[in-house]
């Protein structure tokens, strides 16, 4: 039987592994090492309408800032139920929980692009359907 878990990351994956600038993806810890320079934390919500929503534990946020230091680039992605993934560095998400665990929220409407707000307020701009995975590989290998 396929996990919830591994149906929902299998999609994000798959458009991972299908961009050419992607050259290894490899299970590291609670999350996966791209391109052997950035660290990838995959989240997602089996809710089938927007808004989904994410939490963020005190261990994840603590892993998170862990792997910023090791790592030169860190990147969450949100899977928003078969909507579609929602891009993120771990700065912009570290920024709107504040430092702390908590919440994200990532709402989309028909045609438009996630919005995406946690404890501290809402992103500054939107994020487009189409970032994921593209935006992990804006920088080169170093990731975002």
């Amino acid at each position: 039987m396929i996990e919830k878990q591994e149906f929902y990351h299998g999609a994000a994956l798959i458009r991972l592994l299908e961009d050419e600038k992607c050259k290894s993806v490899r299970k590291h810890g609670t999350g996966y090492r791209v391109n052997d320079g950035i660290f990838l934390l995959l989240k997602y919500s089996t809710k089938s309408r927007t808004p989904w929503g994410f939490g963020f534990g005190r261990d994840e946020v603590e892993r998170l800032n862990q792997a910023a230091q090791s790592f030169s680039g860190v990147a969450v992605a949100l899977i928003c139920g078969g909507d579609g993934v929602c891009g993120m560095t771990w700065e912009s998400v570290e920024e709107l929980l504040g430092g702390k665990d908590g919440w994200l929220s990532a709402s989309r409407k028909f045609g438009g692009q996630y919005a995406v707000a946690g404890p501290i307020g809402k992103m500054k701009g939107k994020i487009p359907l189409n970032r994921w995975p593209s935006f992990l590989f804006t920088n080169g290998d170093e990731g975002p």
